[in-house]
């Protein structure tokens, strides 16, 4: 609907609005003061919204909606939406401006005593005040309460997640950690939780040197099982040092990545048990010496003291320690 003969000059694409309005102001037409006023709010406000909008940018920067084009309509968007919020004189200063020019250049204009301040603090005073007056204050507690638990969310989200990517403080909290999904990961092969946490601390050097992408994301993954053609899930593209002939030597390789530390134990298990070539060491699963042999037979790893380096951690002080922790924690 119009209300003003201006009206047309809050349409930002509209060029003859933009027109009349210079007419009437080379006119010394209050009315064209008033939309002035008006146009000058809403450039304020489109300044915030171009704020808001380039902090935006930072995180949606590369996604599909990342474009030219897109800014380009945006920013249309933007303009006509800072002229839309600021008819309802929400903001005053519009009114503030009107005022004072007025009285500078002795225009008459008219003036609405309860809606219009008086000077900047008054309008500033009105804007805290705005939004209990003008919305439902229980609808504005129900927001507030739920971006407060959305909030309380993201913050025991992410602190779950620094602690995951912080790692293990010592090979006690590797074991202590591990052991419960260890346990039920290693009754499907009848292997003792301890062989398989020993070879896990082996690959990973007791969960310090975790694989991570390039991103620099932990890949959960504790037996360095690369990620093969059978292999449909994320993955880590590292350096890594292999055995060829006996001389060790650095690798570009791709290996598995999982979302936490029990989808690796179960891989493992699912990884043995469906591979031929590791058949002969499962028969030996109860036996961690003939098992660990039988992993390194098979061609588990290059390393040639690969085996012989599982057993002296499953014998080690560290292991006995955190086992008996874990088991008297237990009890």
């Amino acid at each position: 609907m119009i209300n003003s003969k201006y009206d047309q000059a809050r349409v930002v694409t509209d060029v003859q609005g933009l027109e009349s309005l210079r007419k009437g102001a080379r006119e010394d037409d209050p009315e064209a003061l008033k939309e002035v006023a008006r146009q000058f709010e809403a450039m304020m406000v489109q300044m915030i919204m171009k704020n808001a909008r380039q902090s935006n940018e930072l995180l949606s920067k590369d996604g599909i909606f990342d474009s030219e084009q897109v800014r380009f309509y945006q920013q249309m968007f933007d303009e006509q939406m800072a002229v839309t919020i600021t008819e309802g004189g929400t903001f005053g200063l519009a009114d503030v401006l009107v005022r004072q020019l007025s009285k500078d250049y002795g225009l008459e204009t008219e003036a609405d005593e309860t809606r219009n301040p008086k000077s900047i603090q008054e309008m500033l005073d009105r804007g805290s005040r705005f939004p209990a007056s003008r919305y439902d204050p229980e609808l504005m507690q129900s927001w507030r309460d739920k971006f407060a638990a959305e909030r309380a969310e993201e913050k025991a989200a992410l602190a779950e997640a620094n602690m995951i990517e912080q790692g293990f403080d010592s090979p006690q909290d590797f074991i202590t950690s591990l052991y419960p999904a260890a346990e039920k990961a290693a009754e499907a092969l009848g292997l003792d939780p301890k062989v398989m946490l020993s070879q896990a601390a082996l690959e990973t050097g007791w969960g310090r040197y975790m694989i991570r992408d390039e991103s620099g994301k932990n890949s959960f993954n504790l037996f360095g099982i690369k990620a093969d053609s059978r292999w449909d899930g994320e993955s880590a593209v590292v350096s890594t040092l292999e055995y060829r002939g006996g001389v060790a030597q650095r690798e570009q390789a791709a290996f598995r990545a999982y979302g936490s530390y029990e989808e690796s134990l179960k891989d493992y298990a699912n990884f043995l048990q469906s591979n031929p070539r590791y058949t002969e060491a499962l028969k030996r699963a109860s036996d961690p010496v003939l098992f660990t042999k039988g992993l390194q037979d098979a061609g588990y790893a290059t390393d040639p003291a690969y085996a012989q380096k599982i057993q002296r951690i499953i014998n080690s002080s560290n292991m006995t320690l955190a086992v008996k922790s874990d088991q008297n924690s237990q009890g």
